[in-house]
């Protein structure tokens, strides 16, 4: 019995830890599609997710990019490249049609939830996270991810 009851504290404490008290609701749900953009370096991208290289590093809204993507008829999408750091850049875009809600440490966290995406034998890494609730994306790519970030069928699929 009392076995149960530690394996029952451990199992209501773990959201607790999973998902920090910071962390909005619509970053609870979220999908992540790995190797749907060119290679960034893992190493850079691992660096760049440090908050102080993050903080030093944000562009928030002032750096742009457009995509498109034919399939869904999603023509001349904003996206936005948020930080970048050596062979890193992450990249941000609502789902079309609606607006971009860009916060800093949220978008950090994301990114850095991209992480398990690299693979440590070639230190190269790529890949999407999106948020359920509000359908956003947030992507790890080299320097030209923009629009391969958000152009395909992973940007477009439910997370489900």
């Amino acid at each position: 019995m009392l076995f149960f009851a530690a394996a029952l504290s451990l199992v209501l404490a773990t959201p607790a830890i999973a998902f920090p008290s910071n962390l909005t609701a619509r970053d609870d749900l979220t999908c992540v599609h790995c190797g749907t953009t060119s290679d960034a370096t893992l190493s850079d991208c691992q660096a760049l997710v440090q908050p102080d290289t993050w903080a030093a590093a944000w562009a928030g809204d002032s750096n742009t990019c457009h995509w498109s993507s034919a399939t869904p008829g999603w023509y001349n999408n904003k996206a936005y490249n948020v930080a970048c750091h050596g062979n890193c850049c992450a990249y941000y875009s609502p789902y079309p049609g609606r607006s971009a809600t860009l916060d800093q440490e949220i978008t950090r966290q994301r990114a850095a939830s991209l992480l398990g995406c690299g693979a440590t034998d070639v230190n190269k890494i790529n890949g999407l996270e999106i948020a359920e609730a509000d359908r956003s994306g947030v992507c790890l790519s080299n320097g030209d991810g923009c629009g391969d970030c958000f152009d395909d069928n992973d940007f477009e699929a439910s997370c489900a």
